[in-house]
């Protein structure tokens, strides 16, 4: 699994560094690997914010909405941002629970050390790990010198090397070459429906239109080779698929 992105925006450092504890005891909890960043000043959130490819890899942004990052989600909303917002603020006053509203904030949690509200923000936040890990699981965000592709996974048709450290994708629509190896997009890719078929091409298991023993046809008609080690396992793995 591809690890999660989780910004928390606080003015208050210390409250701050006790939720970022929170969060990252539930995600080694769940199992799922996360990097969580903490900004305690607007400036620097949005030094960040204007490179296109770090919104588009933050899976949940923590906000507190009391103060200077109240603006925020308004801001990256209209910036195209799609990822999960939870407010997260001692406020009660209602412009605010209207703002997380109006920015289709994922839910507003009050902070505090009581059970009841440790509890409650507990439970939200498993909920958003599991609702982000389905936004992260439909597209593959890939960059190369500066120019950023987020491409549903259900368009991809297949990987491919071009060169040392150089891949390709062939989606619909177009391709798009970006440095990696296939050892690491498998690694990325393997429980997100595709299969390594080759030492030099990596397939979209429902791309896929049949298959023989040196090559298999796509369903857009275009043909891959088969490594021969390849060939028992993908065919295992296709028939498990279409289960």
């Amino acid at each position: 699994m591809e690890k999660m992105r989780i910004v928390m925006c606080d003015e208050n450092i210390s409250e701050a560094e006790d939720y970022i504890r929170i969060c990252r005891g539930i995600c080694d909890e769940h199992g799922v690997p996360a990097e969580l960043k903490h900004y305690a000043a607007t400036n620097a959130f949005l030094f960040d914010a204007e490179d296109d490819v770090f919104l588009s890899l933050v899976s949940i942004l923590i906000v507190e909405p009391n103060g200077n990052f109240g603006a925020i989600p308004a801001t990256i909303r209209k910036g195209g941002y799609d990822g999960l917002i939870i407010y997260l603020s001692h406020s009660t006053a209602f412009e605010h629970m209207i703002q997380g509203y109006d920015a289709g904030a994922f839910n507003y949690v009050l902070k505090g050390t009581d059970t009841q509200n440790l509890s409650r923000f507990k439970k939200i936040f498993e909920k958003s790990l599991e609702a982000a890990k389905q936004l992260v699981r439909q597209y593959v965000a890939l960059s190369a010198a500066g120019e950023y592709k987020q491409i549903a996974v259900k368009d991809i048709f297949y990987f491919e090397t071009v060169a040392d450290h150089v891949i390709n994708v062939e989606y619909k629509g177009g391709s798009f070459k970006f440095p990696s190896d296939m050892k690491e997009m498998d690694e990325r890719l393997c429980e997100r429906g595709f299969f390594r078929v080759h030492q030099s091409f990596i397939v979209s298991m429902d791309a896929i239109h049949r298959i023989s023993y040196t090559e298999l046809m796509l369903n857009d008609g275009r043909s891959v080779p088969i490594g021969r080690k390849y060939y028992s396992p993908l065919k295992s793995a296709l028939e498990r698929w279409k289960l």
